[in-house]
């Protein structure tokens, strides 16, 4: 009979501590958020949710802001609401999602617009799955932030709705490529994947098109911390021979009908002048500059023609110097 009373007093203190440390994680939390809104939103961005709430006891922590509005000087962000949940045995791991609209207005140039979304939701997760691994510093590095969302809609609203961009579906996912980690090295490289469908964008002509985009990035810390530290995170970067990789940007559009491919490669010398080589293929997508080049310049630009009526080229740069054949186009400063 001991032993089972014994055993209860346990449990109940062990429930005991547990409730306390959810609850003062909790408070802990709506003191951050609180510390947020007394911000000045000039020197530090200011953030206010009407309200904020943490719910999710005992297992979890569900973060929703309500009415949220973002100031950062000149900028200020609202959006109806955002959520987010991780488990408390699982902190890596983040589930987020928002409700729309999402306005921006910017006091300084005087513009306002606001996206409207049918859905948007994402994850976001470390590489360590628990946090012991994470607190030794193994775990500090992005194994995937995933978002999607549908029903896009972006307007510009300062006299009434200017439709700037609308999508039926978007999603980006940012990957971590472990075969590339390198611990001794402490670099990391991350895979990038996006695309939109149905998209249209009145300014540029294009309706119903498809697009996507896959990067790869090397050379990055493994770190999140160090990152976030960085006062010269380019330079560093070069230093770490890092790559940027961009496996295949795409798109089209049915009417009038037009491709594009590009792929390519780029890196930074030792004097922040880039390097680089892009290769490229369209169709109909560089006539759109006719009216601005002579016909001999935009024939050079296209490359060679084929047969479907595609064309394609390749552009150099060379510390810093872009060159298309023997054409110097222009000269891009150092980036450190």
């Amino acid at each position: 009979m001991r032993k089972i009373v014994a055993l209860g007093v346990v449990v109940l203190v062990v429930v005991a501590l547990w409730a306390g440390a959810w609850f003062w994680a909790a408070g802990e939390l709506h003191r951050q958020v609180a510390l947020l809104g007394e911000a000045d939103g000039e020197t530090a961005p200011r953030l206010t949710c009407a309200p904020f709430e943490v719910g999710g006891f005992p297992f979890r922590f569900d973060l929703e802001c309500r009415d949220g509005v973002l100031v950062d000087q000149d900028r200020t962000y609202r959006i109806a609401g955002v959520r987010a949940s991780v488990l408390v045995y699982s902190p890596s791991h983040v589930i987020f999602s928002a409700a729309s609209p999402l306005t921006l207005a910017n006091a300084f140039t005087g513009s306002e617009s606001r996206i409207d979304f049918v859905g948007l939701e994402g994850s976001a997760r470390l590489v360590a799955a628990d946090p012991i691994r994470g607190l030794t510093g193994e775990g500090w590095r992005i194994a995937r932030i995933s978002v999607e969302a549908d029903g896009i809609a972006w307007n510009e609203t300062i006299v009434g709705d200017l439709l700037q961009l609308e999508a039926g579906h978007v999603e980006a996912h940012l990957v971590d490529m472990t075969e590339l980690h390198d611990r001794t090295a402490g670099t990391a490289a991350l895979a990038g994947f996006a695309r939109a469908e149905g998209l249209t964008v009145p300014a540029f002509r294009i309706g119903e098109g498809n697009a996507s985009l896959e990067v790869e990035l090397t050379g990055l810390p493994d770190d999140l911390r160090v990152l976030a530290a960085d006062p010269d995170p380019v330079r560093n970067w070069q230093r770490r021979n890092g790559v940027f990789r961009l496996v295949r940007f795409a798109g089209d559009q049915p009417a009038p009908e037009e491709t594009f491919e590009i792929s390519g490669e780029a890196r930074l010398g030792a004097t922040g002048l880039l390097d680089a080589e892009v290769t490229y293929r369209q169709k109909r997508v560089l006539d759109r500059l006719e009216a601005f080049m002579a016909p001999l310049q935009l024939a050079a630009i296209k490359g060679k023609p084929e047969a479907d009526g595609s064309s394609g080229n390749t552009l150099t740069i060379v510390e810093g110097r872009m060159r298309l054949l023997t054409l110097d186009l222009l000269e891009i400063d150092p980036l450190f």
